[in-house]
């Protein structure tokens, strides 16, 4: 299959949200994205109409979306660069966890392969700092077994996997209760609202916090 680049700031911007939403809510819902992205919802709909013209996206129910494969290569592509400024970021700057995100969209776009490659080898980067792992250059990531923390019907001790939804409200209470990318939390109890165990504080997740959990069991 050949690899359509894309080239469009807005277009990468949009496909790396939807497969954002996508994972964490099984869809992305219009209303969603433009407020993410902080446009009219005229606006969203008419950029996310292009991406189904070019066969990226497709739409599902009213309102609602998900990429298609190729989309989802093309969206990897873009957090190829993403999730590599993360690690530049975090690593030679010391952008703090729950800011890096937000601070690497400010050179997300201008990040080069050669940056990239860099990048990776010099910090032997193979996920960003919440986990995610980073896509090759053509737009493949590895497989991680690990499920959403609210798919679980059971208690006991989990590993924190990564984080699949990104906005200051989550990252910045996950980094305040130091709920983060390879620390052990105990399920107490399973639903909602979900309730866990960290360093002997039992703490009850909003559900919008929770879905953007990803675990994986204890080896």
């Amino acid at each position: 299959m050949k690899v359509m680049r894309v080239r469009s700031v807005t277009e990468e911007d949009y496909l790396k949200i939807i497969q954002e939403l996508v994972l964490y809510q099984d869809y992305a819902q219009l209303s969603d994205i433009a407020k993410s992205l902080q446009v009219k919802r005229q606006s969203a709909r008419d950029e996310i109409n292009h991406l189904i013209d070019l066969g990226m996206v497709k739409k599902i129910d009213r309102g609602k979306y998900v990429l298609t494969d190729q989309g989802d290569i093309e969206a990897n592509i873009f957090l190829r660069k993403h999730r590599t400024a993360e690690v530049l970021l975090s690593q030679c700057v010391g952008i703090e966890w729950d800011a890096v995100d937000r601070e690497a969209m400010g050179i997300e776009h201008g990040m080069t392969e050669e940056i990239i490659h860099r990048v990776i080898e010099r910090f032997n980067a193979k996920r960003c700092p919440h986990g995610n792992p980073i896509p090759s250059p053509e737009g493949y990531v590895e497989k991680i077994d690990d499920v959403r923390i609210t798919d679980l019907n059971e208690t006991g001790d989990v590993i924190i996997s990564r984080i699949i939804y990104e906005t200051d409200e989550i990252l910045n209470y996950l980094y305040a209760n130091q709920i983060l990318p390879g620390a052990k939390v105990k399920i107490i109890r399973t639903g909602f609202p979900l309730q866990i165990e960290k360093d002997g504080r039992l703490l009850s997740l909003d559900p919008s916090i929770a879905k953007a959990i990803r675990v994986s069991s204890i080896k």
